[in-house]
């Protein structure tokens, strides 16, 4: 059997033995596979790639387990495919635009990618609003662009700022472009989000927006 088949099989293996458990250590995959501890590491990793398991320390424990959300966890998830996301939302993005960036860890993908093509002089000017922590400090060394942080009430889980005065803050500005992040989407309600604060302060945008982009 060869390798890639080896790692489908013990992909495989795994998630249906985590169809009955909460959680598989890697001393406990390393005795059912009969591999060693690197081997159980780089097949954690593609299974919370893949969405189905988050790693903690020793462990994979299941994804549907409520552990609320962290920016750190949820940014090694789906990260390859975040990545071609944002690369393709900076093709929007044209020089002088006044633009806003939403939070979340497929927006901060898009933020990586727009501090590369700055850093490559692809943009002359750029403003830039955004609530995001995150968005800034990747923005940080960026030149020719004004970088605007919105404030309010700041989340550390999700690393961002929100709430009434975030909404407030909004009202004065106006953006060429906007790209927001959102939660799930249905062809009956459209896009959603399930932090009340977030889906408030993205409605302020929204309507400031000449151009959505949804993530």
């Amino acid at each position: 059997m060869g390798s890639t088949s080896k790692r489908v099989e013990r992909v495989k293996f795994l998630t249906n033995l985590m169809i009955q458990k909460d959680q598989i250590t890697i001393s406990e995959a390393m005795r059912l596979l009969n591999v060693s501890s690197s081997t159980v590491r780089r097949v954690f990793r593609e299974m919370e790639e893949n969405g189905i398991g988050i790693r903690s320390y020793g462990s994979l424990r299941k994804r549907s387990i409520n552990l609320g959300y962290s920016f750190e966890t949820e940014s090694r998830s789906y990260s390859r495919e975040k990545q071609r996301i944002g690369r393709l939302a900076v093709s929007y993005v044209t020089d002088g635009d006044t633009i806003y960036l939403d939070c979340g860890t497929t927006t901060f993908q898009m933020t990586l990618a727009l501090s590369e093509r700055i850093a490559a002089g692809d943009f002359r000017s750029l403003n830039i609003v955004t609530n995001s922590i995150g968005n800034v400090q990747a923005l940080g060394a960026a030149n020719n662009c004004h970088i605007i942080l919105v404030g309010g009430e700041y989340s550390n889980s999700r690393r961002d700022f929100s709430g009434a005065l975030a909404d407030r803050f909004i009202e004065a500005l106006y953006f060429d472009k906007c790209f927001v992040g959102c939660d799930g989407v249905t062809l009956q309600s459209g896009f959603a989000t399930k932090d009340v604060s977030i889906s408030s302060l993205n409605s302020c945008i929204i309507k400031r927006a000449d151009f959505v982009g949804v993530l």
